[in-house]
């Protein structure tokens, strides 16, 4: 376990203590678990591979933002060659923001659309770590406001709803596919259980409740306008002829055949 102990007392105001550049750094090449006293932000912008929070994995790619906690365990590995850019930062303003935005350690990466954003502002702190004038301080913090107002422009309610959304056309474009709830998670770069929650609030069923309903919908339609078997409609939607007949039955009272019988 590796200790990395930047700031000796909390901040009031937010401050920069570290900034710096990965460029290209060879896959294969794993880092951790370390455990750092401070916040740090990550923007991916070549290749990819994983970060492994407090025992939990979550994919890192080209166009990733994330963040990580104080106390946060962290191991990150390179699955192919990855370059991007990366602060530390501390202060008391950051935790009240990153909750607004719904960043957490099950829930670490930055809206996509606050992405390019973020990246020019520590592009900026990177480029005054030689300066030394009297106002260089200011125009780190003003980088550091700016890092934060990315994420309350696109974050909170309005980055649910969207992560949301990008799961319900990624369930009825591909329902007919094998799908898993942590599988669509990672899709729209959320952690599975929180995933589930917010799916649930705004739909008012679990993801894999909403994906059966809409299979046994699909089949319906199949049933209704084709001869095919039922052997082939259930294949059509997804799912093996058993689990077919017996969710069929549950979702509409009826089994297949029943079902096909009354058209």
């Amino acid at each position: 376990m590796i200790y990395e102990r930047f700031i000796s007392e909390r901040q009031q105001e937010p401050a920069l203590y570290y900034c710096d550049r990965d460029d290209r750094i060879p896959a294969g090449v794993c880092y951790g678990p370390v455990i750092r006293d401070i916040y740090i932000v990550e923007c991916c912008t070549e290749g990819g591979g994983t970060v492994v929070i407090n025992g939990r994995v979550f994919p890192v790619a080209a166009g990733d933002c994330f963040f990580l906690f104080p106390g946060d365990t962290v191991t990150h590995t390179t699955k192919e060659t990855r370059s991007g850019v990366w602060c530390a930062l501390d202060g008391q303003p950051i935790a009240k923001v990153l909750a607004e935005a719904q960043i957490s350690a099950e829930a670490p990466y930055a809206p996509r659309e606050a992405f390019g954003g973020i990246l020019r502002a520590i592009e900026r702190m990177l480029a005054m770590r030689e300066e030394s004038d009297p106002g260089v301080a200011l125009r780190r913090t003003a980088c550091i406001y700016e890092t934060l107002g990315c994420l309350l422009r696109t974050g909170g309610r309005q980055r649910s709803h969207a992560a949301v959304q990008n799961a319900i056309g990624l369930l009825e474009t591909q329902y007919h596919t094998p799908l898993t709830v942590a599988g669509i998670a990672a899709r729209v770069g959320l952690e599975r259980a929180y995933f589930s929650t917010l799916f649930k609030a705004e739909t008012g069923c679990t993801p894999h409740a909403y994906l059966t309903a809409l299979r046994i919908r699909k089949a319906c339609t199949l049933l209704a306008e084709t001869d095919a078997p039922i052997a082939a409609v259930a294949e059509s939607v997804g799912l093996d002829d058993q689990n077919f007949a017996r969710l069929f039955k549950k979702e509409t009272g009826k089994t297949p055949g029943e079902y096909k019988r009354t058209l």
